[in-house]
């Protein structure tokens, strides 16, 4: 911290709070708006007294319209919410909580957003920080590979808001699964394309196959198109599983689901099952991005939170690529130093 910021907090040590809780309302407007003050009631232990004052002084400064509709932030409230953004991580100790992450991980970068109870708030904010970190390393043109998951899925809600440049190329990393459609990742690749006028190549193809059935798919035009897109792949935006939660749902059965218990598998990620220390226990036969590709990647991005995704995090990261930056919350954060220990990658 600068000494000039040292020397405001010893003056006005109430600042880090107030700047907190009115950053929370206005981010909270700007996430959900329309949005109406009673909706926002409960945030940092506000009470609708207190949310109406803050946003009647966010109005007044010009940072929030108030209509029939709800409130919604303006253009100068956008600008206000992305200039305080790392003050704010700063003196709320995130910054400082990702910085200490990144040592013990290994990898280029953690950016810590805030925890709370509502999961769907939590990746919103998660995948606005996604947004921001791709807005900052990819150009007009690039290729964009993602995998699917519902975490991974917000990111494409949030992506027309980003300011991420025209022209990227997404592509599906893997195939498709049964569950919700919108958690695919030819459809990500889709919303995604879609949200900021870029383009999209996809993966017609479930994510298993059988042995006999790779090689002659592999011959495929479509497949030999995205096998090329793969090795120009500038990033790569995955999330991180639990193994045996992602084994049921792809309908493994109980002798499976026994031996991946009683190896340890702790993380998949891009089909490969990892145990704790993150050695590879067994990989989906599959065409998809591979990890010699994944390797080459510049931009590994990877985005999970929830304290129950501490554990399957650290397993990936033991073998994760370190130009990785992941993107978590807090609540995860904490679990993933307390796991860890004074243990370091």
């Amino acid at each position: 911290m600068d000494p000039g910021t040292q020397s405001l907090l010893s003056i006005l040590p109430e600042l880090p709070d107030l700047l907190s809780v009115r950053y929370s309302i206005l981010n909270a407007i700007r996430q959900e708006g329309p949005v109406g003050r009673r909706s926002l009631v409960g945030r940092e232990n506000l009470s609708e007294r207190e949310v109406r004052a803050v946003c009647d002084l966010l109005r007044q400064q010009g940072l929030i319209t108030a209509e029939t509709s709800g409130m919604k932030v303006t253009a100068e409230g956008e600008s206000v919410l992305d200039s305080l953004q790392p003050v704010v991580s700063q003196w709320t100790g995130l910054e400082e909580l990702g910085t200490e992450l990144c040592l013990k991980l290994g990898i280029q970068k953690v950016v810590v957003v805030p925890g709370g109870d509502d999961d769907d708030l939590v990746k919103r904010r998660m995948a606005r920080a996604a947004c921001a970190h791709m807005a900052g390393v990819l150009n007009e043109g690039s290729v964009v590979a993602v995998t699917g998951g519902s975490t991974v899925a917000a990111i494409a809600d949030e992506a027309a808001l980003a300011g991420l440049p025209g022209g990227i190329r997404f592509i599906a990393a893997r195939g498709g699964t049964s569950g919700d459609v919108k958690s695919q990742a030819n459809m990500i690749a889709a919303m995604l394309a879609a949200a900021t006028g870029g383009s999209w190549t996809p993966l017609h193809l479930p994510e298993t196959l059988a042995e006999t059935s790779i090689g002659p798919l592999m011959e495929e035009p479509s497949v030999m198109e995205a096998m090329a897109l793969y090795d120009q792949t500038d990033c790569i935006v995955h999330g991180i599983g639990d193994a045996l939660e992602l084994a049921r749902r792809r309908g493994a059965d109980e002798g499976t689901l026994e031996k991946l218990a009683e190896e340890g598998a702790a993380a998949e990620a891009f089909g490969y099952y990892l145990d704790r220390d993150g050695s590879v226990i067994h990989r989906l036969r599959t065409i998809g991005l591979s990890r010699s590709q994944i390797d080459r990647i510049p931009h590994p991005l990877a985005v999970a939170g929830g304290v129950e995704k501490a554990g399957p995090i650290l397993a990936y990261m033991k073998q994760a690529p370190g130009r990785t930056v992941l993107v978590t919350d807090e609540t995860a954060a904490m679990e993933m130093l307390r796991l860890s220990g004074g243990e370091t990658k």
